[in-house]
């Protein structure tokens, strides 16, 4: 196995960001490092106090307060700090407009722990002239975003929608662990649903998931028009409620172009043709998930049930009858 010979740099930050993509990565590596990353909101670990093997830290915009002793002890054994900067984080007037949550977080990780942050740095990096300007007291480094293989990158995708409405709750529980799963076993993968805040925030830690906000009628229809799909959903599991729907999922995912797969139960049941114009499948979790990544894998088939689907409304607009 090849040992990297370059030198380390660590960057501490809340997750993957725009921040951390845009500026420090690519600046970093064009400098020769070999960059790694660390969750600055999650306790230090002991392997994260190797001074060879990161002879540098990058400090990006946040620091927990549970993060500085580690930081003060890698200092003293030869790496250099720096904190970065992308927004205006150490002028309070600055944050006024700002969302309370939003300025919380900015009180609390940043504009707090400003005196220590700036006394245990060794450089100052800012992503604007604004900020090299107004903290030029600081000696800042100007950085300025650049780009990468990872921002460049344009990967053949397959998209997944869920189209269910607020009254599917138990269409929408149901399908989350069918959702990790696919995401687990495909990196190809991107799943769109609508749905409110709590689920936005049930399905945000997912892979490849949007979460899209409720429509009114008039807007979907024209979203629908104009957005493609490749594979759309209509799980539907048992209850009164459901006893009384219509196939109307089949006329919307039809105009999106997609390949439907729908639950093996009325509407669908003797409504759609299995294998012709959609698919028919029991609620069994495992037969959803492996439908989906068989379906993502063969576009033909999706092309043909997407394209039989479209002819069998055309002919009904024609005719008049199913």
């Amino acid at each position: 196995m090849e040992i990297d010979e370059r030198p380390g740099a660590l960057i501490l930050s809340g997750g993957k960001t725009p921040t951390t993509d845009y500026f420090l990565k690519p600046y970093l590596a064009a400098k020769g490092y070999a960059v790694s990353q660390l969750d600055g909101s999650c306790e230090p670990m002991a392997s994260a106090f190797d001074a060879q093997r990161c002879g540098m830290v990058v400090i990006s915009r946040y620091a927990s307060g549970c993060w500085f002793a580690a930081l003060e002890r890698l200092r003293r054994q030869g790496a250099k700090l720096v904190y970065f900067m992308d927004d205006d984080l150490f002028d309070l007037a600055a944050l006024q407009g700002l969302p309370w949550r939003y300025r919380w977080k900015i009180l609390s990780r940043a504009w707090m722990h400003r005196t220590r942050l700036l006394r245990l740095c060794d450089e100052f990096w800012v992503s604007t002239p604004y900020l090299a300007e107004k903290y030029a007291r600081f000696d800042p480094v100007l950085l300025g975003p650049l780009p990468s293989v990872l921002t460049l990158a344009q990967k053949p995708t397959v998209r997944v929608c869920y189209h269910g409405t607020a009254s599917h709750p138990r269409e929408i529980d149901w399908l989350l662990p069918v959702i990790e799963q696919v995401q687990a076993r495909s990196e190809a993968i991107h799943f769109e649903l609508f749905g409110g805040r709590a689920v936005a925030k049930r399905f945000g830690g997912l892979p490849r998931v949007s979460v899209l906000h409720p429509m009114a009628w008039p807007n979907y229809l024209a979203y629908t028009a104009s957005h493609r799909c490749d594979i759309a959903l209509a799980p539907l599991l048992p209850g009164a409620f459901n006893a009384a729907r219509g196939p109307i999922k089949f006329y919307d995912y039809t105009r999106m172009g997609a390949a439907g797969l729908y639950s093996d139960v009325v509407p669908y049941r003797g409504f759609v043709r299995d294998g012709v114009d959609g698919l028919l499948l029991d609620n069994d979790p495992e037969r959803w998930i492996e439908a989906i990544l068989a379906l993502a894998l063969d576009a033909e088939k999706r092309a043909a049930l997407a394209a039989a689907a479209r002819q069998r409304l055309l002919d009904v607009m024609h005719t008049g009858s199913q």
